[in-house]
């Protein structure tokens, strides 16, 4: 007796039928083929240069290869019980190349996660212990750097899943509320200069920058910024004693009136150095940020402040006006109190388009308020703290 396997038995009278014209209709003998169980061996990740390490956690995001056998008719793919898209094309019997889903639940945000992969196939489904972790927490900044003794700094980032402390340097902040993308602490009774860190479940973020930094400071009314020991050289615009009670860091400057006229130019609302030697630190505008706080009482919708930075005798100038934006184009800008605005040095240009070529080379700042081409109906808002620091 011929010993012939059931599929070379099909091929063979296809076979046939086909040779003798027969329009039947035919089942095909692979239809009635049933994949085997499917199982899960490994987990690793895409990545051929790391191709021989095994998972058996990940973060979401992540781009890995499930291993094992019969996953050649994948129908769905799980992560702790949140379906994957995936290009079964891409796949083969022993391997499927899937993206875990950005939202798939992870461990730290809930407890009753099953922490398991699971594949459905026409043969059958497999699961596979695998535990999704929150991606190391990430600091994108502070609502405002400088914050006074027993106030509430404000940090923005993400991944800040059961944050376990918030700490000024070796002080432990109280927290008073947390958001994956935001804590707001308490600051200690006594202000301190120093970096803010963030530790979660799965890791440890700190700040690049110190709170409370005068580092790179160019004019913030307090360090004299000419020769002769004058907070500024010229212009009127008022400076606020730091005994005021909207003072973040000492004296700060403020312009409040309404019925502003349109003007190119006012004394009152300007202020300037003269030439004096900052003593920066040599580098290039693309490796510094110019930063300083602000606090816009109320709704702005008109005018701006032109910054002008001298360096190597030339002029670079940045006009900041936020409200001039889609985002506040309606309501107008304003701030919860003081905030931090972060200006990359390279968006300051010269008449030629040229960026600062040496940071040691500034010489001089001014702060123009106004615009010659719309009266302002209210305008009251404060800065501080102007500086130019590494990123």
């Amino acid at each position: 007796m011929m010993n012939m396997n059931f599929k070379n038995i099909c091929k063979t009278a296809l076979g046939l039928l086909l040779a003798a014209g027969m329009l039947l209709t035919f089942q095909s003998c692979n239809d009635d083929d049933v994949d085997g169980a499917p199982a899960i061996s490994n987990v690793r990740l895409l990545d051929p240069t790391k191709a021989d390490s095994s998972l058996n956690a990940a973060e979401p995001g992540s781009l890995i290869v499930i291993q094992g056998q019969n996953l050649g008719s994948v129908l769905k793919v799980y992560f702790n019980d949140f379906e994957a898209s995936f290009n079964a094309a891409l796949g083969s019997n022993s391997n499927i190349i899937v993206t875990i889903p950005v939202n798939a639940p992870t461990k730290a945000v809930d407890a009753a996660v099953p922490n398991k992969i699971k594949v459905l196939t026409k043969g059958g489904e497999a699961t596979y212990d695998f535990v999704l972790t929150a991606p190391t927490p990430v600091i994108s900044g502070l609502y405002s750097e400088f914050v006074k003794a027993n106030g509430t700094v404000v940090i923005n980032g993400d991944y800040f899943y059961n944050i376990k402390s918030v700490k000024l340097g070796t002080t432990a902040l109280q927290v008073v509320s947390s958001t994956a993308k935001q804590i707001t602490a308490k600051m200690p009774a006594t202000a301190a200069v120093d970096i803010i860190t963030v530790e979660g479940e799965f890791g440890m973020a700190k700040t690049t920058f110190k709170l409370n930094d005068l580092a790179g400071h160019l004019v913030n009314f307090d360090v004299p910024a000419t020769t002769w020991g004058s907070e500024v050289c010229w212009g009127a615009a008022p400076i606020i004693p730091a005994t005021d009670a909207g003072a973040i860091a000492g004296k700060y400057s403020r312009i409040k009136g309404t019925n502003l006229p349109k003007t190119g130019y006012a004394d009152a609302w300007v202020f300037s150095t003269c030439y004096f030697d900052f003593k920066l630190p040599a580098g290039a505008a693309a490796d510094r940020q110019f930063k300083f706080e602000h606090n816009i009482a109320e709704p702005w919708k008109a005018g701006k402040y032109d910054i002008t930075i001298t360096a190597d005798g030339s002029e670079y100038v940045y006009a900041f006006q936020p409200w001039n934006s889609t985002v506040y184009a309606s309501t107008g800008y304003q701030t919860n109190g003081w905030r931090t605005a972060v200006i990359e040095l390279t968006e300051f240009k010269n008449a030629s388009g040229a960026t600062i070529a040496d940071v040691s080379k500034v010489t001089d700042l001014k702060v123009s308020f106004g615009t010659p081409d719309v009266a302002i109906a209210s305008f009251n808002g404060s800065v501080d703290n102007f500086r130019i620091v590494k990123k």
